[in-house]
């Protein structure tokens, strides 16, 4: 996977992105920060573990992850996850 498409799902999670060493992203929900994850400033493929370490840091099993990557996973559908996960309290 291409990091400009971890910044593209990013982007579709609606998360607050910051330039630093690295790119660091954060999803917020009621204003507050609920998921930070970061992906590198290099170009081309993400190596080794590094997806791996980011679907983490996202809390999402690998089935979540891979409809994230395929569109049919939205921002409202990845808050019910972080309900269901406890990460959110449900309302």
């Amino acid at each position: 996977m291409k990091i400009r498409e971890i910044l593209k799902l990013f982007d579709k999670l609606e998360m607050e992105t910051r330039e630093g060493r690295d790119t660091i992203a954060k999803f917020r929900y009621n204003g507050e920060v609920i998921i930070r994850t970061k992906v590198p400033h290099k170009r081309g493929e993400l190596r080794g573990l590094l997806i791996h370490f980011i679907r983490q840091q996202l809390r999402l099993n690998e089935t979540q992850f891979q409809e994230l990557t395929n569109c049919t996973l939205s921002r409202d559908d990845y808050i019910q996850v972080l309900k269901e996960k406890g990460y959110i309290d449900k309302e």
